[in-house]
């Protein structure tokens, strides 16, 4: 192609993007990022936390939380210059390694993930938590009574010089500003977040990032590719077009799965797989709150995220604490309660500790696009799966261990409608085009130059936090990115 605007466009900014952006940057490639979110800063959360900034996408192209519209499926997930780190709980750690034993592409084993692996790690350099809080303790020791381990957790935090400032109780504050520092990553911790780590080193070595900017299409154009640009600025929106011998779409797992199939549909990238947005997964994520008496463990100024329960073993599933839920007040806990059936007696409620279910549910849904051009979702089954039933098991069996009462979504909602905050699949990686959408490094079959690197290449979910993960399969896709002649 004649003078390209770069060598390399990357489309979205989240733990695939922004590991291409770096590797690229740093082999001396041009490189621009489109992200369609804006920049956060400590302003931004204090605007979001106060009602001058809007949380939500939809609200705004500014907006933190994407909450796509998706017929049979809640979907949350973040929209900003970071991607999916700005909402994500922190956790960074690998897929076990059975998870890579089968419906992977010749070339990917868990083996072979470990240098991946380690490269993500030296850059986000993850720890857990250096002081242990009241609810790990108390974790552990439900943990025992239950007969599987507690894990502390390595996360992307940013602890404290003085590690007892996180056992200190929190002054209560409004819902939102307590949300807002919940996403932020607690009072006296902060979330290290990939503006801060791959991006920063990324602009460092040279890569422009262009927020608030949206791509609308992707065309072949004279030996690579034209990516239609859509800037948003003051309530108003510029069109433009760039070109680039090479296109990463690491837009995240349903944007990515969502634009290739209007590409497909509208023609301008009509050769893609016709496994396109087969073996999408929700990651097993499930959502339940324990009702805890005042008396049990006290809430403290740490992280969202201390460490899970290790049910994997015999479930397949891993049950995470993510902190008390703050402003309910003791008739809010005692209607819960009394909704969820709980005992009669119980000892005064103080809590509400908040508990995310992930795990191997391996059975494939499919996403689609109807003729509105509306994003569809279909369950293999609309019976109760049975990694469902094993999730519900083991919650009911933590709260008898915890001396809780278990609150917990309706099976009929948890199969109609169910919610994931890790959707992963929908664009597969494989061996070959019936059966995936991408080879092993993530090249589009068919469009050379063309690649995927966020959670919708995964074949089959990592049944954990997926973040570490996607962003070792990018270092892979762009390790054969900057590879390239």
């Amino acid at each position: 192609m004649g003078k390209a605007d770069a060598d390399l466009i990357v489309i979205g900014s989240g733990f695939g993007g922004s590991v291409c952006a770096m590797r690229a940057a740093e082999a001396n490639l041009r490189v621009i990022v489109l992200e369609r979110g804006g920049h956060q800063s400590a302003e931004r959360f204090e605007a979001m936390a106060e009602g001058r900034a809007p949380l939500l996408l939809r609200s705004g192209p500014a907006g933190l939380i994407d909450a796509p519209s998706i017929d049979g499926l809640f979907v949350i997930s973040g929209s900003a210059v970071g991607g999916g780190s700005h909402v994500y709980t922190a956790v960074t750690t690998p897929a076990p390694e059975e998870v890579f034993a089968d419906r992977w592409p010749a070339g990917i084993t868990a083996g072979g993930m470990t240098e991946y692996y380690r490269r993500v790690r030296d850059v986000i350099a993850p720890s857990p938590s250096p002081r242990e809080l009241p609810r790990t303790g108390w974790l552990e020791r439900v943990g025992h009574r239950m007969g599987v381990a507690a894990t502390r957790l390595p996360l992307a935090i940013d602890w404290p010089a003085d590690p007892l400032a996180m056992t200190a109780p929190p002054d209560r504050q409004p819902p939102r500003r307590e949300f807002v520092s919940w996403l932020r990553g607690g009072r006296a911790t902060k979330k290290r977040t990939l503006d801060r780590t791959y991006l920063a080193r990324a602009i460092e070595a040279g890569a422009k990032v262009l927020a608030l900017h949206e791509a609308t299409a992707i065309a072949p154009h004279a030996g690579g590719y034209a990516v239609s640009v859509r800037r948003h600025e003051e309530g108003r929106s510029f069109d433009a077009s760039l070109t680039a011998p090479r296109v990463v779409l690491a837009a995240g797992t349903v944007n990515t799965v969502r634009l290739l199939l209007q590409y497909r549909a509208t023609g301008s990238l009509p050769n893609l797989s016709a496994a396109l947005g087969a073996r999408f997964f929700t990651n097993g994520d499930f959502g339940a709150l324990l009702l805890i008496p005042a008396d049990t463990v006290a809430p403290d100024c740490g992280p969202p995220v201390t460490g899970w329960l290790d049910c994997w073993a015999a479930d397949r599933l891993y049950l995470m604490e993510a902190g008390m839920v703050p402003g309910l007040s003791r008739t809010a806990l005692r209607l819960l309660a009394r909704l969820a059936g709980g005992r009669r007696g119980f000892r005064p409620l103080g809590w509400a500790w908040c508990f995310g279910v992930m795990g191997f549910d391996d059975v494939p849904g499919s996403l689609s696009m109807d003729s509105r051009g509306r994003m569809v979702f279909r369950n293999a089954s609309s019976s109760s799966s049975v990694f469902h039933q094993r999730t519900m098991r083991r919650l009911r069996q933590l709260a008898e261990a915890a001396g809780a009462t278990l609150v917990a979504p309706p099976d009929w909602l948890a199969r109609r409608r169910p919610l994931t905050v890790h959707p992963l699949g929908g664009a597969a990686m494989a061996d070959d085009p019936k059966r995936g959408v991408t080879d092993s490094f993530g090249e589009v079959f068919g469009y050379p130059g063309l690649f995927v690197a966020d959670g919708s290449l995964l074949p089959v979910p990592t049944g954990c936090a997926p973040s570490m993960t996607i962003a070792a399969l990018a270092e892979r896709v762009a390790e054969r990115i900057v590879s390239a002649p």
